[in-house]
């Protein structure tokens, strides 16, 4: 990924839902945005293809395969569009998630692309296995592209336009701050939507006793996260930034405040509140699962990198 928010080399893995799908339209635009080569990769899982190559020969399912890709890919590309990427189609087998960082490895890819499901409605509680398994080993930024996501980019004959209002980073002053401000701040400005910064404070508790002192700690936490939400603001980010501050369990607030604000895009990083909690368990993980907004989870190895450099 350039300093400028644009990708060089992006692969997207999709599995025929409807999650993957939206996932590739997005991949299309974004690789036509930035002129980068794009890689459309499908995994055959090893039952699948020990049962095909019984019944029906070992070459079978790969042949169909490579044909049903190159379909639906065809199918989405904006033909006669002079910006359209010229994509390059994938067919493996094994386990798709190990597939994938391999493919993204030998790709020099920057960016992996895909779709994320869930069960319940509005707040899904799980994301789907394979793109919870490439966002815990991935180095390179995953966009993770929910089933409501459809609408956000739009093919004309000219450009592909994006329908994202605005682009949220929530903030946690963590070492990989400044580096997710400025990929945020890139992306609203290469999509023309507003840039919000929002930082989350976890409510404090205790006995009722305590309640009017903690009443006067948490307004002082707040004045203090909202004094350096405004000098991250002035001192890292180029155009005019909103900010909020928050109080609550921060995956509910941002999950909250990104359909509230009609956020079209979300980007933090995958390090939680601190380097020791694990990925999966981090407030990033948990804003995937909740929200209906794209989310583009950036690896703690990128973030440490960065903050070396800032």
């Amino acid at each position: 990924m350039s300093g400028s928010g644009s990708f060089r080399s992006i692969l997207c893995a999709v599995d025929f839902s409807e999650h993957s799908i939206d996932a590739l339209r997005f991949a299309i635009g974004l690789a036509g945005r930035d002129q980068a080569q794009l890689t459309v990769l499908t995994v055959n899982e090893p039952p699948l293809v020990e049962a095909a190559a019984a019944k029906c020969g070992a070459t079978y399912l790969e042949r169909e395969t490579e044909r049903e890709l190159t379909n639906l890919v065809l199918g989405l590309m904006p033909g006669t569009a002079d910006w359209a990427p010229v994509p390059h189609s994938a067919v493996r087998a094994g386990k798709p998630h190990t597939r994938i960082l391999e493919c993204a490895t030998e790709e020099q890819a920057d960016l992996i692309v895909m779709g994320t499901h869930g069960l319940g409605g509005y707040r899904p509680t799980f994301l789907g296995s394979v793109t919870e398994r490439v966002l815990r080993h991935s180095t390179i930024p995953v966009l993770a592209v929910p089933l409501a996501a459809p609408d956000l980019v739009i093919f004309t004959d000219h450009s592909p336009i994006f329908h994202v209002g605005h682009v949220l980073a929530p903030v946690d002053f963590g070492p990989g701050t400044a580096q997710h401000v400025r990929v945020a701040e890139d992306f609203a400005h290469s999509f023309g939507a507003s840039l919000l910064l929002v930082h989350a404070l976890n409510e404090l508790r205790g006995p009722a006793v305590l309640r009017f002192a903690l009443q006067g700690l948490e307004r002082e936490r707040a004045e203090e996260a909202r004094e350096r939400l405004f000098e991250l603001a002035s001192t890292r980010c180029t155009a005019d930034a909103e900010s909020c501050v928050v109080s609550g369990k921060p995956a509910d607030e941002i999950a909250g405040i990104a359909a509230r604000h009609g956020v079209g895009l979300i980007v933090m990083g995958l390090s939680g509140e601190g380097a020791s909690e694990s990925r999966p368990g981090s407030v990033a993980y948990r804003v995937l699962t909740m929200t209906q907004v794209p989310v583009l989870a950036l690896p703690p190895a990128q973030n440490e990198e960065t903050a070396h450099a800032v």
